[in-house]
């Protein structure tokens, strides 16, 4: 028996309100790597992941380059070939400083400096110095 147009609509609506989270790949780490706050070395590093973390991964840039992941609380852009193969059925992402740093780098010491790093794509960028190390209390 043929279902209803209006059931197969309500089953579309329903993947579309899933939220990204929902619809992210597994993979994990093959090696040792840094994860970023942008899709090249220049970025800030975010965080270190240990060989064989798992990781949610939530897209990934053109050829499958850089994938925008999530490991426990962080998030950020680690380097595919230091991720298992899973990347591959990734969807491919954009990715934009302001939009991507307001979302998930909120006080982090390089966020001061969003604005020079809006142009990270522009012959002759050079990324501003990391921020100064503070004190331990």
């Amino acid at each position: 028996m043929p279902i209803p147009v209006s059931t197969r609509w309500l089953a579309a609506l329903a993947l579309l309100l899933l939220p990204l989270a929902a619809l992210a790949q597994t993979a994990s780490t093959l090696q040792a790597v840094n994860m970023r706050a942008g899709p090249d070395r220049v970025f800030p590093v975010v965080s270190w992941l240990p060989a064989r973390t798992p990781v949610r991964v939530f897209g990934c840039t053109t050829r499958w380059r850089w994938c925008d992941v999530a490991a426990g609380r962080n998030r950020g852009w680690v380097d595919s070939r230091y991720l298992s193969n899973a990347v591959r059925r990734a969807p491919i992402v954009n990715f934009s400083v302001p939009t991507y740093w307001d979302r998930h780098y909120r006080g982090r010491p390089w966020d001061v400096d969003r604005n020079q790093w809006s142009n990270w794509r522009s012959p002759g960028f050079r990324p501003p110095p990391p921020p100064p190390m503070r004190p331990p209390r």
